[in-house]
């Protein structure tokens, strides 16, 4: 009572509201009404059953925040509380009749809320028009006969839970555990009583809560369809937001060897009532789910840069997969990346990493079998990240993460233009005190060494201004200095008129500003905002493009030809469906 909330934004003073922990008189007199407010300017989302409610059960859980809308938007006659024995746990632990007062007293609070808008406020003040009833055991027949007795008061009060035809009794699931939805849909399906839900399309990632003025109210029309597909349609959601791993566990695992499994699989391998018979569905559909699930696992492996696992998952499906559901970064990259595969602590897999992920950049026994020297393999790595960069701004949301990957890319890149060089020999090198040569001339020791420094060098600026040609590059720990030959190709200034120009945005160090962001960025955990990393991205967008036509053309003519049509993001839901014949889901499902 008497809190305040000071945040005038919902999205802020929702976070205010879950920081201060006021309780829920607060949520009620400074949040409840905004919400809903807000909710309303979409049609679709505060949509209620149709028609006016006579009795809403409400099957009661840990937190009441949804609870109350649903009497809101709903408005009852009357309400009655279904509530397991116990709330919490250990000295937290409450029961379930004082769970029941608790909201019960919120909910005669409602009809004084003016921010509540008047076509949805309460008017429920009464105590015996908000009937607590405290499960005897927490079972879906328990709630099952509850909801029976509750809806049926036809000889004691005939008046009280039988509405007109105008109305209708609604079950509210939305705070309820596994047993409450099982026993509320059975009671739904045997009494055709709609069944309303309260989802919510925005949740607060770090904190796991809902930001309650996205929240969408409304009937879910089949019960034992509606809520099976909704774990389809979620599976859908996460894969098309490339959160692989979410959506493998929410698919689950067959039931196998008395295990009854989990989630999807877990339903579809399972026989109702445990009476031994055959499953819902036959072996040959729980299969085809099972193939998605590894392709979500390969998926996974992919998003994570762990092309070697991404490669034998793909080796390992039977029949193949098809080359357009397999991006082409597992096929050209999963036999040559660095893996931990078989390390058995950390310290072995790091030593391992470091040791397989620098072979591949200077060259297992030579500079020639460097990654720099394959060109296919070269440019497939450039698109692969580049499109990761995309998807951390459009789909994570993540800018912190896309600026530090496209300053890395950028970074490689420059790096790229000179192991290159000094491939093909167009590397002007004076060992010591001596007169330049050209890269290609040198003694084998000398170019595995000389090469192997380039690779290991870490400063962009100083790489950016040996190809500009403004100064040598010093490899002073291998007594050498390099800078480009007359025959080298000249580099673009594709940086220039670009937001984050290194000539124009300069630190105050007097080195690029992009640079010295970078390496803020890096060392504490400083915010970028959305624009400075769409800026970077535009810039190595046009980085990428010079790279390949001054660079990758000259060395490796008709290179770009090979990477038309090539797969670098996931394919589509409906090609997946498609892919493993998921033609049990329904239409509108696999679309």
């Amino acid at each position: 009572m008497g809190c305040q909330l000071t945040k005038s934004a919902l999205n802020g003073r929702t976070q205010e509201y879950w920081d201060q922990k006021p309780g829920y008189d607060c949520y009620i007199n400074e949040l409840l009404g905004r919400e809903l407010q807000e909710a309303s300017k979409d049609p679709t989302r505060l949509r209620g059953v149709g028609k006016p409610v006579h009795t809403l059960a409400l099957t009661v859980g840990e937190s009441f925040e949804p609870l109350l809308q649903v009497v809101c938007v709903l408005r009852p006659k009357r309400v009655v509380l279904i509530l397991n024995r116990h709330y919490g746990v250990a000295l937290n632990r409450v029961s379930g009749s004082v769970q029941g007062k608790k909201l019960q007293d919120l909910i005669k609070q409602l009809h004084k809320v003016a921010d509540i808008p008047d076509d949805i406020r309460p008017a429920l003040i009464d105590d015996e028009k908000i009937v607590p009833r405290v499960l005897k055991q927490d079972t879906p027949t328990c709630v099952f006969r509850v909801l029976h007795e509750e809806m049926q008061k036809l000889e004691a009060q005939p008046s009280e839970a039988q509405p007109s035809e105008d109305f209708t009794n609604v079950v509210d699931i939305t705070g309820a555990k596994k047993s409450m939805v099982v026993g509320a849909f059975l009671y739904a399906a045997h009494s055709g009583l709609p069944i309303t839900y309260v989802d919510f399309d925005e949740y607060d990632t770090q904190r796991g809560k809902p930001y309650g003025y996205t929240c969408r109210i409304g009937e879910i029309a089949n019960p034992y369809e509606a809520f099976h597909l909704r774990d389809w349609e979620q599976v859908r959601r996460l894969y098309e937001s490339y959160s692989f791993r979410n959506a493998r566990t929410l698919l689950g695992e067959p039931a196998a060897g008395g295990n009854s499994g989990t989630g999807i699989l877990g339903a579809m391998s399972r026989t109702l009532g445990g009476d031994g018979g055959e499953p819902l569905f036959d072996q040959n559909d729980i299969e085809r789910v099972m193939r998605l699930a590894s392709l979500l696992e390969m998926y996974e492996a992919w998003e994570n840069g762990d092309y070697a696992a991404a490669k034998r998952l793909r080796d390992s499906f039977n029949p193949p997969l098809p080359s357009e559901v397999v991006p082409w970064s597992v096929e050209e990259l999963g036999d040559v990346w660095p893996t931990t595969t078989g390390a058995s602590d950390a310290r072995t897999a790091a030593d391992t990493l470091l040791g397989a992920h620098l072979a591949l950049k200077q060259g297992a026994s030579k500079p020639s079998d460097s990654l720099f020297a394959q060109p296919a393999r070269l440019l497939t790595y450039v698109h692969d990240e580049l499109a990761k960069i995309e998807r951390l701004i459009t789909r994570n949301e993540d800018y912190r993460s896309a600026y530090l990957r496209a300053a890395g890319l950028e970074e490689f890149l420059l790096k790229a233009r000179l192991c290159m060089s000094w491939l093909n020999g167009v590397l002007s090198v004076m060992v010591g005190g001596g007169s330049p040569v050209a890269s290609n001339t040198l003694s084998a020791s000398d170019q595995a060494n000389g090469f192997g420094a380039i690779v290991s060098h870490s400063s962009a600026d100083t790489m950016r201004d040996t190809l500009r040609r403004k100064q040598s590059l010093k490899l002073q720990h291998v007594r050498m200095t390099v800078e480009l030959g007359s025959s080298a190709p000249n580099f673009g200034d594709y940086w220039k008129g670009k937001t984050l120009d290194f000539d124009a945005f300069v630190s105050s160090w007097g080195n690029p500003g992009f640079s010295r962001l970078r390496g803020e960025a890096i060392h504490t955990h400083l915010y970028i905002p959305r624009s400075i990393a769409e800026a970077a991205l535009d810039l190595i967008r046009a980085a990428v493009t010079e790279f390949e036509a001054n660079w990758l053309e000259h060395f490796h003519q008709g290179t770009l030809g090979s990477m038309a049509d090539k797969l670098v993001e996931a394919p589509s839901w409906a090609q997946l469906c498609k892919v493993c014949e998921l033609t049990f889901l329904p239409p509108r499902l696999r679309q």
